[in-house]
C-alpha cells in the first residue's frame, strides 16, 4: 500500500513537472492540482474509514506539500507573466491646407489655413500706383512633379485689386481689376541661397475709368523672399505690368513694374 501511495505521489509530481517543461497555463496546472487533490481526499476518507491513522497522516502531509508547490508555483507563473504592450494608436491626419509657394504652417490668424498676400506696387511711365490681395493656391494640377521640380515647385495666385494713376495719355484711370498668376519657385542655389521666383499672369478690369469695364492686361515679374519675423514671408517683386481701364489704346497704364508684399496666413 506504501508503494501504491508513494507511486501515486511521484506520478503527480511527474506530471506537474512536465507541465512546467512544457509551458502549461496557470489554468491547466490549477486543473491538474485540483484534480490531483481530489485523488488525496479520496483516499484520505478511504483510510480514515479503515482505521489507518499512519496511512491518513500521510496523505494529508501530501497534500500540504502540494498546496505549497502550488502556492509557489503560481508566484513564480504570476511574476513571469508581461502584459503585453497596449496596440499603437493611428495618428490623426492633420486637416488639408492650402500650401503657399512661401512656406508657412497651416495654423492661421483664423485657424483656415489659407495662404494669402497683400502687396503694393507702381507701375512707371504714367504713374499708376496698383495693390492687390490674393489667394495662394497649392500646384493643384501636378505641373511641379511633372516637370521634375518637386510638388511645391508651382503655385498660384489669385487675387483683387485696384489701380490709380494715369494712363498712357496722361490722363487720371482707376480700376479695379481681378488678377490670375502662376509662379514657378526656383532652387535657391540658383540665387546663392536667396529664395527666388518668376512669373507671369492676366488681369481683366471688372470696373474700371468711365464706369466700364475694360479688357484683358498681362504682368510678368522676377521676385525674391524671405522671412523678416514679420508672421510669414515678405517678397519684392519687379517685371513688367499693363492694366487696361477702359480702351486698349486710350486707357492703359503698362510699363515697368516694381511691387512688395507680405504673406499672411488665415
Amino acid at each position: 500500500m506504501k508503494r501504491t501511495i508513494a507511486l501515486l505521489v511521484a506520478v503527480a509530481f511527474v506530471v506537474t513537472l512536465a507541465g512546467m517543461v512544457f509551458g502549461r497555463t496557470m489554468e491547466e496546472e490549477r486543473d491538474a492540482v485540483r484534480s490531483y487533490l481530489k485523488v488525496i481526499d479520496a483516499k484520505i476518507v478511504k483510510y480514515r474509514k479503515a482505521g489507518n491513522t499512519a496511512t491518513v497522516k500521510k496523505l494529508q502531509g501530501e497534500k500540504a506539500a502540494t498546496l505549497r508547490r502550488w502556492e509557489k508555483l503560481k508566484a513564480e507563473m504570476e511574476g513571469s507573466m508581461i502584459a503585453p504592450p497596449p496596440p499603437p494608436v493611428a495618428p490623426v491626419p492633420p486637416p488639408p491646407s492650402v500650401i503657399s509657394p512661401m512656406g508657412g504652417a497651416p495654423t492661421g490668424l483664423l485657424g483656415m489655413g489659407w495662404n494669402t498676400s497683400i502687396s503694393a506696387g507702381y507701375i512707371m511711365g504714367k504713374s499708376t500706383m496698383v495693390g492687390r490681395a490674393d489667394l495662394v493656391l497649392s500646384d493643384l494640377l501636378g505641373i511641379g512633379s511633372m516637370l521634375g521640380m518637386g510638388e511645391k515647385a508651382v503655385s498660384w495666385r489669385v487675387g483683387l485689386g485696384g489701380a490709380s494713376g494715369n494712363d498712357i495719355n496722361d490722363k487720371s484711370i482707376k480700376a479695379i481689376p481681378v488678377f490670375f498668376d502662376g509662379i514657378l519657385n526656383l532652387p535657391a542655389d540658383m540665387m546663392g541661397g536667396i529664395e527666388s521666383y518668376v512669373g507671369a499672369g492676366v488681369n481683366y478690369t471688372v470696373y474700371g475709368t468711365d464706369k466700364k469695364t475694360g479688357t484683358y492686361g498681362v504682368q510678368a515679374f522676377v521676385g525674391v523672399q524671405g522671412d523678416m519675423g514679420l508672421g510669414g514671408k515678405s517678397f519684392a517683386e519687379v517685371g513688367y505690368s499693363a492694366i487696361r481701364a477702359g480702351d486698349i489704346n486710350k486707357r492703359s497704364a503698362k510699363g515697368i513694374s516694381v511691387s512688395v508684399g507680405q504673406q499672411i496666413l488665415l
